[in-house]
């Protein structure tokens, strides 16, 4: 994988070819992002025979910030680590502009370029900001 700091999407699908994993808000839908591999199989696993076709997949920010893009307006959001779903009572879920997330993954990829050993943590960054602490 190229540089910068690493997340995580949901692909697969029941077609033969990979889709990226959109989820249904009550505004829209999101695509959920996550900090890791075991997180995105937490997910998966909390949706039973559904996840079952699909996997995680590790991708750059400069990577994401481009499947962001192609989803253009058909997805509004990126669902920021969301939790292992919950049948009863649905889910709390920080929820980012699609557009806001594309722009700060490209800063992040330009900062990876120009400073390559840097940490990343971008989702630790963005969830202070979206929950304000």
């Amino acid at each position: 994988m190229s540089g910068g700091a690493s997340h995580v999407v949901i692909v697969g699908g029941p077609e033969p070819e990979d889709e990226l994993l959109a989820i249904v808000l009550d505004d829209g839908e999101a695509i959920p992002v996550f900090s890791s591999k075991a997180e995105a199989r937490e997910f998966l696993e909390s949706t039973g025979d559904f996840g079952r076709d699909w996997r995680p997949l590790e991708v750059s920010a400069a990577e994401l910030a481009a499947l962001l893009e192609y989803q253009g307006e058909e997805v509004r959001y990126a669902v920021l680590s969301p939790p292992p779903e919950s049948w009863e009572g649905g889910m709390e879920v920080r929820v980012v502009e699609r557009e806001l997330l594309v722009s700060l993954l490209r800063q992040q990829a330009e900062a990876a370029r120009e400073e390559p050993g840097r940490p990343g943590g971008l989702l630790r960054r963005v969830l202070r900001r979206v929950s304000g602490g």
